[in-house]
């Protein structure tokens, strides 16, 4: 009987000690605060000591990059030259005016941990669907929409008519677009 309590007494301070090696149980602390506190309750916004912006730092973007790191939410940035930031863009910087004298440009250097980057600035081609799209593996992909539609969508420079003998006729727009093709019209 007392080696089984001996041994139980044994395989209760080890699992103690793992608790405490772990984290789980603490030494005991003096506190007025007894509310939990979750991660978000940090300070402004800061996750594993980078700062994280409270919104999007840009209202759109046709030229995003994905950070090579392989993490979860990805990590954006936004890579248009702007006559001015957004106002969530916490570092902005100005670059240098080319030696045409062009007017002073900006660009957004913040990186925004996000599954969704935001909506592109120029309109796609072949409008804000597509159920046909045709995409490289690059980063950002170059699409192209194969839809036959009823007519070209205003942003399209190179309209197809198909040849088909369908009435009314169809048409395509051959334009390529840098980036995301969009949702699906179905």
């Amino acid at each position: 009987m007392t080696m089984k309590v001996k041994s139980t007494m044994m395989a209760a301070s080890m699992l103690l000690f793992l608790l405490v090696l772990a984290g789980i149980v603490t030494a005991t602390t003096t506190t007025t605060d007894s509310n939990i506190r979750l991660p978000s309750n940090g300070a402004a916004g800061e996750t594993d000591g980078n700062k994280q912006a409270k919104s999007r730092p840009w209202e759109c973007c046709d030229n995003i990059e994905m950070s090579v790191l392989k993490i979860y939410p990805p990590r954006w940035r936004c890579n248009d030259e702007v006559k001015q930031c957004a106002a969530a863009c916490e570092n902005c910087l100005q670059l240098v005016p080319g030696a045409g004298g062009e007017d002073v440009v900006f660009v957004c250097d913040d990186w925004y941990p996000t599954t969704n980057p935001g909506p592109v600035c120029t309109p796609r081609p072949w409008g804000d669907c597509c159920d046909k799209a045709f995409c490289t593996r690059s980063l950002p992909p170059i699409c192209h929409c194969a839809d036959e539609v009823a007519s070209c969508a205003a942003a399209c420079k190179e309209c197809d008519m198909v040849n088909s003998s369908s009435e009314p006729p169809r048409y395509i727009c051959r334009d390529h677009f840098t980036g995301e093709p969009g949702p699906m019209c179905a």
